[in-house]
C-alpha cells in the first residue's frame, strides 16, 4: 500500500512493461483515472501508433531499436519507433533485453538515423539524458555538467559511427578502463593455426 500511495503522490515513476498500443492506451486512461501523472513504458513495440496520445500525457517510452515478431503480442512494430516517438515530443529512450546489444546501444541509438533521421543530438538523448529522466536521476547523471557524476565514454570516432572504438571509461571520475594502458585487459590475441579455449 505505501507503494501504491507513492505512485499516487508521485513519488514513484511507473514503469510499465508493454507492447500493444491497446494496453498502453488503457493503462493512459486508468492512470488518468486516478491521477497518475509519471510512467514510462517499456519495450512499448507499437507505441508509434498511440504516439501524438503518449506526448499529450506526458508518458514516456523505452524502446528496442528495431526488434519485433518474436511472439505473438510483438508482431507488428516498425525501426521508425523510436523515431517517430522522439518527433511526436515522447521523451523516448532504447533498450535491449540481451547481453549482447546492452554492450553498444550507441548503435542501437545509431539505427534511428538510418529509420527516422534523428539528428546526432537527438540519437545520443536516447542512451544519455532521455533514460536518466525517465529513471528520475537526471540530475546526477545523462549530460556532462559541473556537480553531476563523472561518467564519461571516450572513443576514436563519433560513438554513432560504427567504426567508433572505445577508448577510456570513466566512472565517478575515476578511470576504469583505458585501452591504451590497461594491463589486465580482458582481449585475447587468436592464433587461426592454433586450437582455442573456450572462456565461457
Amino acid at each position: 500500500m505505501e507503494t501504491l500511495a507513492a505512485i499516487l503522490s508521485g513519488d514513484i515513476i511507473v514503469h510499465c512493461h508493454s507492447y500493444r498500443a491497446d494496453e498502453i492506451y488503457m493503462l493512459l486512461n486508468v492512470l488518468r483515472d486516478f491521477g497518475v501523472k509519471k510512467i514510462c513504458f517499456q519495450h512499448v513495440n507499437e507505441g508509434f501508433k498511440v504516439a501524438p496520445e503518449l506526448a499529450e500525457y506526458g508518458a514516456m517510452a523505452s524502446v528496442f531499436a528495431d526488434w519485433w515478431a518474436f511472439k505473438f503480442e510483438v508482431y507488428y512494430s516498425t525501426a521508425y519507433n523510436a523515431a517517430i516517438l522522439t518527433e511526436n515530443g515522447v521523451i523516448t529512450s532504447i533498450n535491449s533485453d540481451s547481453g549482447e546489444l546492452i554492450r553498444h546501444l550507441y548503435h542501437e541509438a545509431a539505427k534511428t538515423q538510418r529509420y527516422g533521421a534523428l539528428s546526432d543530438n537527438q540519437a545520443l538523448r536516447l542512451i544519455t539524458m532521455n533514460p536518466a529522466i525517465q529513471l528520475g536521476i537526471e540530475d546526477r547523471v545523462g549530460s556532462l555538467e559541473v556537480g553531476k557524476d563523472g561518467d564519461i565514454a571516450i572513443f576514436n570516432a563519433h560513438p554513432l559511427s560504427v567504426y567508433a572504438i572505445p577508448q577510456m571509461t570513466i566512472v565517478d571520475g575515476v578511470v576504469r578502463f583505458d585501452r591504451e594502458n590497461d594491463l589486465a585487459d580482458m582481449r585475447v590475441d587468436i592464433d587461426p593455426e592454433n586450437a582455442t579455449t573456450s572462456y565461457m
